[in-house]
């Protein structure tokens, strides 16, 4: 295989396997019970139903303002909108004194609470340090929220080997925006033709990759089939399959 000078990776799915529920009512009715110590009251599906709708309001608002299809809001923001936009209040001496740790706190408990695995893949600490070893450059380049994403990354060992870590919430645009992945390149002065995107996902990571012009590598964790693999191709889309991330390295 190819040996590149740049490695720009996906995060989730690519160098770690997660698996969350966001839609269990219990997780709701725990942040209810956070909601309602500062007065706010919802029960759990008042809950879920309203951040749901800020979501999308959200998005929505923000699409209109920027000039790229692909957006990504800050969720740190709805939870703080669903305290102060609480239709109905319960009486209490609670008070924030902080708003912005507020929404931070209530982001990562939402995700600690659905978050049920987070784990490096197998080989993927020792393929980035092979790699990092060999005096090759690493990004990540992840859809995802600093508030809680940042902390991933560095618990599950993954951000000691990287040059720079890129994530959509702070740039309010997500893959597959090609501009997303410009970005990278143009910051960094990397050069299209020693540069590959490494990911597992076809609509986002390969996607953006060929929109810009760059190689890419679809780590098939997914897995997506065969006949998803092939159409991709077929519209032209030039990309190597790989299975384990220590192919990168033969």
């Amino acid at each position: 295989m190819k040996k590149y000078q740049n490695y720009i990776f996906d995060f989730y799915g690519t160098l770690v396997d997660i698996k969350t529920d966001e839609g269990r009512i219990g997780l709701w009715q725990q942040l209810a019970e956070l909601y309602q110590a500062f007065g706010a009251s919802y029960d759990a599906q008042e809950l879920k139903t309203a951040y749901s709708k800020l979501v999308k309001e959200s998005e929505h608002e923000l699409a209109e303002q920027v000039t790229y299809e692909h957006v990504e809001i800050d969720l740190t923001s709805i939870f703080i909108r669903l305290l102060q936009e609480s239709l109905k209040k319960n009486p209490t001496e609670g008070r924030v004194i902080d708003l912005a740790t507020f929404g931070q706190v209530m982001a990562n408990t939402f995700r600690v609470l659905s978050r049920e695995r987070l784990v490096a893949y197998e080989n993927s600490l020792s393929s980035l340090q092979a790699l990092k070893e060999s005096g090759a450059r690493l990004f990540i380049l992840s859809n995802a929220q600093r508030v809680f994403t940042q902390a991933e990354i560095e618990g599950t060992g993954c951000a000691t080997f990287m040059d720079k870590i890129y994530i959509s919430s702070d740039y309010q645009m997500k893959k597959p925006e090609p501009a997303f992945l410009r970005m990278v390149l143009e910051e960094n002065g990397l050069c299209d033709e020693d540069t590959v995107m490494v990911g597992n996902d076809l609509t986002s990571d390969i996607a953006v990759a060929h929109a810009v012009g760059i190689d890419s590598i679809l780590l098939n964790t997914f897995p997506h089939s065969q006949t998803d693999i092939q159409a991709c191709k077929d519209k032209g889309w030039d990309f190597i399959v790989i299975e384990d991330i220590a192919e990168l390295l033969n």
